[in-house]
């Protein structure tokens, strides 16, 4: 259960550092917000899922020996929470850089 919500958290975070680095300093309305961004937030949210499912299956191998090897203060982090937290983040700035360079 914490693995999805860091996800969700991951997404979050990416929003909210877009909002802060806006352009245009208007007053937030959440209604705007989700009207001008509702398709990269529900792209996100879906890949993000699929990515967990995928992720948190028990039948799922991942081996991240090699890259705790190289960074050594990674071995004392719960590497699958901030896996989680990564891929929440990563699927949103990804699809939102893809939806936004497409609308342009």
């Amino acid at each position: 259960m914490i693995n999805w919500i860091l996800a969700l958290l991951g997404i979050s975070i990416y929003f909210l550092n877009r909002y802060a680095h806006r352009n245009e300093k208007k007053a937030f309305t959440f209604t705007f917000w989700l009207k001008d961004n509702w398709s990269e937030l529900l792209t996100s949210v879906l890949a993000t899922m699929a990515m967990m499912i995928v992720f948190m299956d028990p039948e799922s191998k991942f081996d991240f020996t090699t890259i705790l090897e190289k960074v050594p203060y990674l071995v004392s982090l719960p590497i699958t929470k901030v896996i989680s937290l990564l891929v929440g983040y990563g699927n949103t700035a990804l699809f939102y850089t893809l939806f936004k360079t497409k609308k342009k």
